[in-house]
């Protein structure tokens, strides 16, 4: 029940549409019809309705022959839009990384079809310092001489589901902190407000432990159930299992480039333990967060988890591998899933192993190690061969070795 789950590693993978070039699914070839010149007008004006509140001017951009429900959904999902503290807000119709999927959604639209990958750009006032990137499949439909939205759930089949935010669920409201910005439904005021001050703590807990600059402010995502948190982090583990998560992609368009995290709390969970549980979990994840501008493509769950919880727990330098260990460093999908004890002790083993580094090369070795381990972007060789080469780099001891030290420290 207190495990947590791993950030970067599985929010990349969920991004899976984001990130990777290539797929499953083969980039259609270029052809004589529909192009992005032809659709990206009405991304641009879906921008300007959200930047100037025109809910009618959004509404024009709906298919006029979409299902009721679908249009319903695409109006609250401009009202949750609309009530957001956006710095900036962009949609941009793309090919690059996948080509025109129209063929994925059939001839059921009796019109002429494009399906693009639309790139969704945002970034909240005051508390990104960076954009959040997503990827939404919006099928767009012709009638007559103008291009609308019909649907943005025609590649689901395929497994590439359009992000969704808690404002595709239902009214947002907004909570701003000194260091948060909670959105939640507004029947969670009161939880949003306890959740806060808890986070304000966890902070102040951080500012003690953490020795690499971040930007110190960060949203927070209070959803109303355990399905919309995993519609939006478009999980496949069990939630259930879990309490909070933090959550970031990474846009490859040149090189790898970490967009901006976030906070979700599976509160289901989290709301059952102590104050203090609730803070060190967020100190836990705050970690990830202050983490996110150190990571690469490289680095693993056990360094991600490890380092983490480490500074939840205080950055011990005498911690042992836990009994029942199984003589190695615990492998990404072993914070995921298996039964809890078994979750339980991957993190554990995680952070252990970070104790022992720190014990060897000094306090400040983690985060020297996941700074030089997040270095290269593109290049090269296994995870395995790049954590051994970060290790050698910044605190002067081989992967082989510290996994060595690590399980036989008495």
């Amino acid at each position: 029940m207190g495990a947590r789950a791993a950030v970067a590693v599985t929010a990349v993978l969920a991004a899976l549409a984001l990130v990777c070039t290539g797929g499953a699914v083969e980039p259609a070839r270029a052809a004589a019809g529909p192009s992005l010149a032809a659709v990206q007008p009405v991304l641009d004006a879906r921008t300007a309705a959200v930047r100037a509140g025109d809910r009618e001017a959004w509404a024009a951009t709906i298919d006029p022959n979409a299902p009721a429900a679908f249009r319903d959904e695409q109006l609250a999902e401009f009202d949750g839009l609309h009530s957001l503290p956006l710095a900036t807000y962009a949609l941009t119709a793309r090919l690059d990384d996948s080509g025109d999927l129209s063929r994925a959604a059939g001839t059921k639209y009796g019109a002429p079809v494009y399906l693009p990958e639309t790139r969704q750009v945002l970034r909240f006032d005051g508390y990104d310092d960076r954009d959040a990137v997503d990827s939404l499949w919006l099928t767009f439909v012709q009638r007559g001489d103008r291009w609308y939205v019909a649907a943005d759930d025609d590649l689901s089949g395929l497994g590439l589901d359009t992000a969704r935010g808690l404002w595709d669920f239902g009214p947002v409201a907004v909570l701003r902190t000194d260091h948060f910005l909670v959105l939640h439904h507004p029947a969670q005021a009161e939880r949003a407000r306890a959740l806060a001050s808890i986070g304000e703590d966890a902070i102040a807990t951080l500012d003690r432990r953490w020795d690499e600059p971040w930007p110190g402010r960060i949203p927070m995502v209070l959803p109303g159930s355990v399905d919309e948190l995993e519609k939006m982090l478009q999980s496949t583990i069990d939630l259930d299992k879990f309490v909070a998560f933090v959550s970031y992609g990474a846009v490859r368009d040149d090189g790898w480039v970490a967009t901006a995290p976030r906070i979700y709390v599976q509160d289901g969970n989290l709301s059952k333990y102590s104050r203090a549980y609730q803070v060190q979990t967020l100190v836990h994840e705050l970690s990830h967060a202050a983490a996110a501008p150190l990571a690469g493509p490289f680095v693993p769950a056990w360094v991600h988890e490890g380092i983490a919880d480490w500074v939840a727990k205080g950055r011990a330098t005498d911690e042992r591998a836990p009994t029942g260990n199984e003589g190695h460093l615990p492998r990404d999908y072993e914070f995921s899933t298996g039964s809890q004890s078994a979750i339980i002790r991957s993190y554990s083993e995680a952070r252990s192993a970070v104790s022992y580094l720190s014990a060897r090369a000094g306090v400040g070795a983690p985060t020297a190690f996941l700074t030089a381990l997040g270095d290269p972007k593109v290049a090269p060789g296994s995870v395995d061969f790049h954590v051994d080469q970060a290790l050698r780099q910044s605190a002067g001891v081989g992967l082989a070795d510290l996994e060595h030290g690590w399980l036989t420290r008495r």
